[in-house]
């Protein structure tokens, strides 16, 4: 490891060989859903490969939550994931499905019982946090958008 001159700030600058990555908000957002518990849900409710070779729900879906939280919109995003050696070193993504693989499978989990299974995670994962939050309802507003307006006669909407 070699070392840089310090000049005015107070901080070190060194070469490292150790893997890094641009996506360190998505480490906390992969420990989180580990901490939630979503694996082993997805492992009870998905349903199993149908070979002994395939990959089962876990290593498909959290590719997928975290391309998208990370702002992907196509399977071809997925490759972001694949090539971040430090992200899938920290969140032990081992092995990865291909985006072929990944495309497959989401047709099979959509034609097959994996709908049902990731509405049945889905539902364990809100009643989880209403139950933390001791609420017995909660209101999404998926269709939110906000238009800023710089207008002094703006008035807020209902």
């Amino acid at each position: 490891m070699r070392k840089m001159a310090r000049t005015v700030l107070p901080f070190k600058v060194a070469a490292t060989e150790e893997p890094m990555t641009a996506q360190s908000g998505l480490v906390l957002h992969g420990e989180f859903i580990r901490g939630l518990g979503v694996h082993r849900w997805l492992e009870q409710e998905m349903p199993k490969p149908g070979s002994k070779r395939g990959y089962g729900a876990i290593p498909h879906v959290l590719p997928f939550v975290l391309m998208l939280t990370g702002g992907g919109r196509s399977l071809e995003d997925l490759r972001m994931i694949h090539m971040d050696k430090g992200l899938r070193n920290l969140l032990h993504l081992d092995t990865l499905p291909s985006t072929d693989a990944a495309g497959d499978w989401l047709r099979r989990t959509g034609e097959g019982e994996g709908l049902a299974g990731l509405d049945r995670v889905n539902r364990r994962i809100v009643a989880q946090r209403l139950r933390k939050l001791g609420r017995t309802a909660h209101t999404l507003d998926i269709d939110a958008t906000q238009i800023v307006a710089e207008k002094r006669d703006a008035a807020w909407t209902s």
